[in-house]
């Protein structure tokens, strides 16, 4: 897989165990969050994302507990096409402390996952074949 790094502070790209599914990102320079203060975190890291995949980024299940940060997007999602030299990828976080948060240069507070994908087919139709479930919750009370 290519991967171009646009910054010579970078740090290394690893999966931490021999289990792991998701490789983490560590912050490649100190940055503050003022409190409820949104910033996009860069990466300085452009992918060039295999044929049949998506890159998915997502913080790490601890950032919030530590950090007080949400990724303000949920999940990202990194296409195969998004790999120009500056296509970096960033994660968005929002500090939704009432003080400053400072991460430090290799904090990991983010992940990245390759997830294998398919493209649908669409078809148009004028009914669909199932009873209306009614949206949030409708599969029972408990």
């Amino acid at each position: 897989m290519k991967v171009r790094i646009k910054t010579s502070d970078w740090q290394a790209l690893n999966y931490e165990s021999a289990w792991a599914c998701a490789f983490d990102f560590k912050c490649v320079s100190e940055i503050t969050f003022a409190p409820g203060e949104f910033k996009l975190v860069e990466t300085w890291v452009v992918v060039e994302v295999p044929a049949g995949y998506v890159l998915q980024t997502s913080p790490r299940s601890s950032t919030f507990k530590k950090f007080g940060l949400i990724q303000t997007n949920s999940i990202g999602i990194i296409d195969q096409d998004y790999c120009g030299d500056s296509d970096t990828i960033k994660f968005p976080f929002l500090n939704m402390r009432s003080e400053s948060v400072t991460l430090e240069a290799g904090t990991r507070v983010g992940q990245w996952m390759f997830v294998k994908i398919d493209i649908a087919d669409f078809e148009v139709v004028e009914t669909m074949w199932n009873k209306d479930r009614w949206w949030f919750g409708s599969t029972g009370h408990k």
